[in-house]
């Protein structure tokens, strides 16, 4: 069986790894030989920049120290990223690649390839996190959803009790209600909100309104709130609209994604609560809406309700443009089961940080601001218990609030009692960390074109690690996703660094870029086009690389009608026939002349047709496009081509091992792709998009360009524990 073991020799045994580790030397090239003259014959140039020299036994060696158990599914931060980016920049310096990282502040040979990416986490404190909601004294308690007018029919004595015939009226009794069980922040759950992500300190007291689902749509006239004012309250909303309850299956609940433009946290959130959970984070991640500007893990399919702010209002856009202090929304029946296993499990100290989260706090970059379409108010969802008890009393109780948004009955808009009134404070601890993207460059031979660049990328990172296995394993290694190009992308940059040692240099530079963070929301190459060292404009071509191990065999059978995996010999290229004919043209050619891939463009659309993306989710497909770093560089006008072999039944399971891997895949693939960046770093023009691009693309090309994206930034310094 296979388990991590932790001990204080951790460090030490990586570090003696990583200086250990064997590297393949590049292919000899062929002796010069005496001619009649007695002068030796000069050796005819390596094919492609050297590209020959790429070996399966080196790939190998990379690929099964970067998926090693003790790397912990290099999670983005982590310790075992951290090594992982000591490894990778350990062989770029043997090597002599020039570093494109930290200019200052260095401490040894190895912080000049990292790129800084200073990281926060805000953690929820349940503890310290307190709800309560001061209300008339009822007849009844807290029981079960009930309690219509004329008093609750629950059972115990919580809220009170109510006074006989002919007394006096009860004086107004506070109720506590404990996070986690009976409220949370966001989407249901004892964490510090939805799925792992980062919470806001709340503190407001306000009166309340109930707003039905709250959502105020133009092209149908619905507006929940007329006759209604919102401003210093807090808004009580239950349900989605049946378009969206729709789109999302059904249910009527509110769930994750569901308010299209609310801000909502990128995919990647998912994905590390899956991974906490032993569960994979989900193939299609990439179609949950992402925040306007930041680095969601792909475009959103199209909202039924048009655009946010210009179409419709969600609740707590509304709440914000109308000064309401927050919203809370009665939780669906999957929210209502999570809080009661929150309750039953019960909950330590600060929210399970560093014991409960398997992979560390939410860590997520200081420097990415979130600019959602509008502002937003802050939101909470209500459990049974705090639900039954807002209603208690009311024109309908929880019961019906809680069913009909289940069946999605439109539910008129009130004000609540004006004595109840609901106390909320969320605490929250801030922790500082670190994370870092790995670069190294070889600067062109040409005193002009060595000004621009061939930008090849893979991401380095992987999403860390599960509960236990059956058979004990906790890592989700990642051999494929993305062990594999960064395994070929650094067979690619040991070759050409091997080539220019004998003289063998492109005109033009090529940046050798391991992002981080994209299995977070691709960070890394978000925050390199954000911020980035050099000149994008004058980027040529990236060339991206992500899951380039797998191929089909007797062991490969997958019971999953969505996932596409390809024959050896194959690959799946990316990008081209969306948004550049001339760099299709060029990978073409130059696969013809050398490795002879069967190049597959199953994936190159934007849209399912009768032959292409057709086995996703329909009607939006798998959108592969904007499912990998590359994406980062087309929003920034940059050419881009992913190179990938598709999804299998390993993807982000704890079984994608380094055992299973094709190395035969990976060399023929990493030969072609440095064979075309030796073409595109040496050829006269360079490739030019499309005149007609997709329609998400120009919008998000438009959103980075509005929000500052491109701009030449120094390079961070080393921050703060910064490995080296």
């Amino acid at each position: 069986m296979r388990r991590i073991i932790i001990s204080c020799s951790f460090a030490a045994a990586l570090a003696i790894a990583v200086l250990s580790s064997v590297q393949a030397q590049p292919a000899a090239q062929a002796k010069a030989k005496p001619g009649k003259s007695g002068a030796a014959k000069v050796a005819p140039a390596p094919s492609y920049g050297n590209a020959d020299a790429i070996t399966e036994d080196e790939l190998k060696v990379y690929d099964y120290f970067l998926a090693s158990d003790q790397l912990e599914g290099r999670y983005f931060p982590s310790r075992g990223y951290d090594t992982a980016a000591l490894y990778v920049a350990s062989h770029l310096a043997e090597w002599g690649l020039k570093p494109g990282g930290s200019t200052t502040g260095t401490n040894g040979p190895l912080q000049p390839y990292f790129m800084p990416i200073e990281m926060a986490a805000k953690t929820l404190v349940p503890e310290d996190s307190k709800a309560s909601l001061t209300a008339p004294a009822a007849g009844g308690g807290r029981g079960g959803f009930g309690g219509g007018a004329g008093g609750g029919q629950g059972g115990g004595a919580r809220g009170g009790q109510g006074g006989g015939a002919g007394a006096a009226p009860a004086p107004p009794t506070t109720t506590d209600f404990e996070y986690g069980k009976e409220w949370t922040v966001g989407g249901g759950g004892g964490g510090g909100g939805r799925g792992g992500a980062a919470a806001e300190a709340l503190d407001v007291s306000a009166n309340l309104i109930f707003a039905g689902n709250g959502y105020v749509i133009n092209k149908t006239k619905i507006n929940p709130y007329e006759g209604i004012d919102v401003k210093g309250k807090i808004i009580v909303v239950a349900g989605l609209p049946p378009e969206l309850a729709a789109q999302q299956g059904g249910g009527g609940g509110r769930g994750r994604g569901g308010r299209g433009g609310a801000g909502t946290p990128a995919p990647a959130a998912a994905g590390q609560a899956a991974a906490a959970a032993g569960a994979p984070a989900t193939p299609d991640a990439a179609a949950q809406p992402a925040a306007a500007g930041g680095g969601g893990r792909g475009a959103a399919p199209p909202n039924p309700l048009g655009e946010a702010c210009t179409d419709f209002l969600t609740p707590e856009q509304y709440g914000a443009k109308n000064g309401a202090l927050a919203v809370v929304t009665v939780a669906n029946f999957t929210q209502l089961a999570t809080m009661s296993n929150a309750g039953a499990a019960g909950r330590g100290g600060r929210g399970g940080r560093g014991g409960a989260a398997l992979n560390g706090p939410p860590f997520s970059p200081v420097k990415f601001v979130q600019t959602p379409a509008c502002p937003a108010a802050p939101s909470v969802t209500a459990g049974l218990e705090l639900t039954n008890a807002l209603f208690q009393g009311e024109r309908v109780n929880g019961s019906q609030i809680f069913y009909d948004t289940g069946s999605n009955t439109k539910l008129d808009s009130f004000a609540l009692n004006a004595v109840k009134k609901l106390n909320l404070h969320v605490a929250v601890h801030v922790e500082q960390g670190h994370a870092e993207n790995v670069i190294g460059i070889l600067e062109g031979s040409d005193p002009v074109l060595k000004n621009e660049f061939v930008v090849m990328s893979a991401h380095l990172d992987h999403i860390g690690l599960t509960v236990p296995q059956p058979d004990g394993h906790t890592v989700n290694n990642g051999a494929d996703d993305d062990g594999s190009g960064s395994t070929g992308l650094l067979g690619v940059a040991h070759a050409y660094a091997a080539g220019a040692a004998k003289g063998i240099r492109p005109k033009r530079s090529i940046l050798f870029l391991w992002n981080g963070g994209e299995e977070r929301g691709l960070w890394g190459s978000q925050y390199f086009a954000q911020f980035p060292p050099i000149d994008l404009s004058m980027v040529v071509a990236n060339l991206n690389m992500d899951m380039i191990g797998r191929t089909k065999n007797p062991n490969s059978v997958d019971n999953n009608a969505q996932h596409f995996l390809v024959d050896p010999g194959e690959v799946l290229i990316i990008g081209p026939n969306i948004s550049s004919d001339d760099l299709g043209q060029t990978i073409d050619t130059t696969n013809a002349g050398y490795q002879k891939l069967k190049i597959n463009h199953f994936y190159d659309v934007t849209a399912p047709d009768a032959t292409h993306d057709n086995l996703g989710p329909q009607p939006n497909g798998q959108r592969i496009f904007y499912r990998s770093d590359h994406y980062n560089f087309a929003k920034m006008g940059v050419p881009i081509a992913f190179f990938t072999i598709g999804l299998h039944v390993d993807y982000h399971r704890p079984t994608d091992t380094p055992e299973k891997i094709d190395y035969k895949e990976i060399q023929v693939i990493s030969k072609t792709v440095a064979a075309v960046g030796w073409q595109l770093s040496n050829q006269q023009g360079r490739p030019k998009l499309k005149s007609v691009l997709p329609d998400q693309l120009i919008k998000d090309m438009d959103t980075a360009k509005k929000a500052g994206w491109g701009k030449i930034t120094p390079v961070l310094p080393p921050l703060p524990g910064e490995p080296y």
